[in-house]
């Protein structure tokens, strides 16, 4: 089933919209990248899987209403959106080349705005929330923070 949305709403219904961030772009993003926040703006995160405690913020998509799609890529010098993805928080994030074979398995930076499986020294991003085969890199996958 193709994604067309990148938050997909609290786990309780405490928080009802998302958590904006904002900022000028730095290199061309797609929806459901890792982002990272500097004082240049927002740029593809390509922070490796062992810098912990980073934050989770994760590329809007460009909505229909402006002539965007899910996929339609943020270009340099725009103003660019993401999401500040809090705990228990559901996002489609895009996926590095993985087989998810069961719910709950960790999620870490792919270091390309990508997310891969965590290993046992990895930052945990976000926990998968469904079971897919990802063939095509880049692939949204529902996702929940950690």
């Amino acid at each position: 089933m193709a994604k067309r949305k990148i938050w997909a709403g609290p786990a309780d219904g405490a928080n009802c919209k998302p958590l904006i961030v904002e900022g000028l772009v730095v290199d061309d993003f797609a929806a459901g990248e890792l982002l990272v926040q500097s004082a240049s703006g927002l740029a593809t995160s390509a922070l490796a899987s062992t810098v912990l405690g980073q934050e989770a913020i994760v590329a809007h998509e460009i909505g229909a209403g402006i002539g965007g799609t899910i996929d339609t890529l943020a270009t340099v010098g725009d103003t660019g959106f993401g999401i500040a993805v809090r705990s228990g928080e559901f996002v489609n994030v895009r996926s590095a080349v993985a087989n998810y074979t069961s719910k709950g398995v960790a999620l870490t930076s792919n270091g390309n705005g990508q997310v891969k499986i965590a290993g046992a020294a990895d930052d945990k991003i976000f926990y998968i929330d469904e079971i897919i085969n990802v063939t095509v890199a880049g692939t949204l996958i529902r996702a929940r923070k950690a």
